[in-house]
């Protein structure tokens, strides 16, 4: 239905907001239409900045995939009027005097944008591509679950980390940019495909009917524990096949040294065989092939000791992954 026919009536009952939370607003109707009506208008022009964001993103190689969209007009005036209740948990005093000449320069994600990525380290390298493409408007956020072992090991001195109250595990941007001679903000948000999962299923169950319900709110719980355990165990195995090529690198090289020693050998035991060969040189060809011998038990005692130290750390952190994935389910 279009802004300019919704009725106010139909506006609180389409977005389930309580005349209770209507009169808590401090926003007037005709005010908040007029924002919607706006927004309306401009949303054509909106998706055509929106896809830009989105084609420049999606050249970032560690990008798997991006996804965009422009606010909705009747879910723009339905955060507003979340956002000027006082006394409310949701209460931001800058919306405070918003109107239909201002609104875009409060609301900062008229335009929403997600960059998705498969393992959590790709995280830190779309951050340097964005940094190299423009220039935010606030400093990045890194929101995180409460309780989680670890962030990063390193972050750059500009992200700020904040423990988000609903558990969203994702790093949030704001640019900006100029459209229509007015200064327009786009939110781009970087998460792990696993994350956007859980996001998407959590926005479904909670938010129709934003759920109090114990039940449903604990195995929502239950279920982002689990689903950073699994960004956990995805990074594993990334550095598993690491490590598997490295060993795998390893032997080959072995298998040339040990080659190439072989030959050597063969050669030192052919001079053995030269009866042309003075006395007095034997002993030095002996001695050749003594070195020879040796270098060929240490390369073999080496390549031993990297294999097993290798497959005992992986042990390990396998052993470490899968008790932590099972303190998850005794919580």
């Amino acid at each position: 239905m279009s802004i300019a026919l919704l009725t106010e009536d139909e506006f609180l009952h389409n977005n389930r907001i309580s005349q209770q939370q209507w009169q808590a607003s401090l926003i007037t109707w005709p005010t908040l239409k007029a924002i919607g009506l706006c927004h309306e208008q401009r949303t054509e022009a909106l998706n055509l900045t929106a896809e830009s964001y989105a084609r420049i993103i999606q050249q970032c190689s560690h990008v798997h995939s991006v996804r965009w969209r422009v606010k909705n007009p009747q879910h723009l005036m339905e955060k507003i009027v979340r956002k000027t209740q006082p006394h409310s948990s949701t209460f931001k005093a800058k919306y405070l005097g918003i109107n239909q000449y201002n609104y875009d320069e409060i609301v900062t994600d008229l335009i929403g944008v997600r960059a998705l990525h498969l393992f959590k380290d790709d995280g830190l390298v779309i951050h340097d591509y964005l940094m190299n493409k423009w220039q935010y408007e606030e400093p990045p956020v890194y929101y995180v679950r409460s309780g989680d072992d670890e962030v990063f090991a390193v972050l750059p001195k500009d992200i700020k980390v904040k423990i988000h109250p609903a558990g969203y595990r994702s790093l949030h941007y704001v640019f900006g940019s100029e459209l229509q001679q007015r200064r327009i903000f786009t939110e781009v948000q970087v998460r792990t495909i696993f994350e956007e999962a859980w996001t998407e299923i959590d926005h479904k169950i909670r938010y129709p009917n934003f759920s109090t319900d114990a039940e449903i709110c604990s195995f929502l719980l239950i279920f982002n524990r689990l689903v950073g355990s699994a960004d956990e165990m995805g990074s594993f195995v990334k550095q598993l096949a690491v490590e598997a090529e490295q060993r795998q690198q390893a032997l080959i090289e072995s298998k040339t040294i040990v080659e190439t020693n072989a030959i050597d050998v063969e050669n030192l035991f052919e001079k053995l065989e030269d009866k042309s060969i003075k006395k007095v040189d034997y002993q030095s060809v002996i001695e050749s092939l003594r070195q020879q011998v040796m270098q060929l038990q240490s390369d073999k005692e080496v390549l031993q000791k990297s294999i097993c130290s290798n497959m005992l750390a992986s042990t390990t952190v396998v052993s470490q992954r899968c008790y932590k994935a099972s303190e998850l389910l005794d919580k």
